[in-house]
């Protein structure tokens, strides 16, 4: 019988109310959905992508098949309803539900305009009005709780390519499909929507941490790339600066509480003992960061490989996004670097036939909530176990990380570095 796990105590976990953003698909270009080939490694320096931009409502494409695009190009425009908003009109003036209606100073479907009465009681005390706190609509009433409903009016809605490339379909009323040579990567957990911007390498090797002091004016705009880690203090002083994003391999579980308690107030951020979510809600205010760890909690450094590659595009645009969902759907963060093309001959991109399974000497990352981003290596493959569905049998790896050795089914964990092949014995 295989021996369980041995615990981790997790400050923080990782839940599942990360929302996806806006149908945003990152696959192989020349690949159906859902076929093997759809498969991402976690690391590759010269990939041909194709990245699919949805619109979450129905509106206007404004870029055609063939059309070069760069990250901030407008590709599709569209407007968003607003959220109807309950006032109960017999609360405020204080009277009975039918008496609340009979104020009514605008009828059903009419529109209004912020501070237009609404209603108004006229009495021997006084006046007294209920004015709109915003521009919208009437869109109901309820005569026996007194009930008012209105909704705000849509807001305009952009957009934007993303990534640097050129597009190669058309998705009527909603979105296109963009193809491009990039480098691509992904971290093992983060916070913060979509975002593009120049890098700008803060650390000289993949160990040396991200010190706060060095995040000055000139980090403004930019994306950082750190080494090993960084802190709670470093993440504020980001923000302030107005920095776009930080790329950094670890952080302690209580610096980042502590940065999520900090940023609390602004409701942009939930914190709670089973999850935790950025943004609160899927079209808050512009979230003002974006954070990819790529190797998870503690003080770990960045994977060699990982660190050279992005170092070696200091200065160049990358695109961003830290949305992170483990439950319900896996979502990654991900970064894209669309490569440079000269003149001159490319470097052929590289090819994937199917995701890379695990095999003795195999170096993985660790998928699962409670170990997420930690790096081991394969001592062994068990015998595979029954799963939950009837039939099923999940392929297990013995993984040694840092001298503890834990059994994962093969879906909680991915290939960093294959490893040797094993030699063929001829019979």
């Amino acid at each position: 019988m295989l021996e369980e796990n041995p615990p981790v105590s997790s400050g923080i976990t990782l839940g599942g109310n990360l929302r996806p953003n806006l149908g945003n698909r990152v696959q192989l270009a020349g690949n159906t959905p859902g076929s093997a080939t759809q498969y991402l490694p976690a690391l590759a320096q010269n990939l041909t992508l194709k990245v699919t931009r949805r619109l979450p409502t129905a509106g206007e494409v404004l870029a055609g098949i063939g059309h070069k695009v760069e990250s901030d190009t407008v590709i599709a425009t569209t407007r968003i309803p607003g959220q109807p908003k309950l006032f109960n009109l017999a609360e405020y003036f204080g009277v009975t539900p039918k008496e609340a209606i009979k104020f009514l100073k605008k009828d059903v479907q009419e529109s209004f305009n912020t501070d237009d009465i609404i209603a108004v009681n006229k009495s021997l005390v006084g006046r007294r009005q209920f004015r709109a706190p915003f521009d919208g609509t009437i869109s109901a009433l309820d005569d026996l709780g007194g009930y008012i409903s209105l909704t705000p009016r849509p807001q305009p809605f952009k957009l934007e390519a993303y990534v640097r490339g050129m597009v190669v379909d058309v998705i009527q009323n909603y979105g296109v499909g963009i193809q491009l040579q990039a480098a691509y990567a992904r971290g093992a957990f983060g916070f913060g929507r979509e975002r593009h911007g120049l890098l700008r390498v803060m650390a000289t090797n993949p160990a040396e941490p991200l010190d706060p002091a060095a995040i000055d004016a000139r980090a403004t705009n930019f994306i950082l790339l750190g080494g090993s880690y960084l802190t709670a203090e470093g993440l504020r002083r980001a923000i302030d600066l107005k920095v776009r994003g930080i790329i950094a391999g670890s952080i302690h579980e209580e610096e980042l509480a502590k940065f999520l308690e900090y940023r609390r107030q602004s409701q942009l951020y939930r914190v709670g003992s089973y999850n935790w979510r950025f943004p609160a809600e899927p079209f808050s205010p512009d979230s003002p960061f974006t954070l990819v760890i790529t190797e998870g909690f503690g003080i770990r450094p960045m994977a060699s490989r990982l660190f050279e590659m992005l170092a070696g595009h200091d200065g160049e645009e990358l695109s961003l996004n830290g949305q992170t969902q483990l439950r319900r759907g896996l979502q990654r963060p991900e970064i894209i670097i669309p490569l440079i093309t000269t003149g001159g001959a490319n470097r052929p991109a590289a090819r994937f036939e199917g995701p890379l399974l695990p095999r003795v000497g195999s170096i993985v990352r660790l998928l699962n909530p409670t170990y997420l981003g930690a790096v081991g290596q394969v001592v062994s493959l068990p015998a595979s176990r029954r799963g939950i569905h009837p039939g099923q049998l999940e392929r297990l790896a013995k993984v040694d990380v840092q001298g503890t050795t834990l059994v994962l089914p093969f879906t909680d964990i991915e290939v960093l570095d294959p490893g040797p092949i094993a030699p063929q014995h001829m019979g």
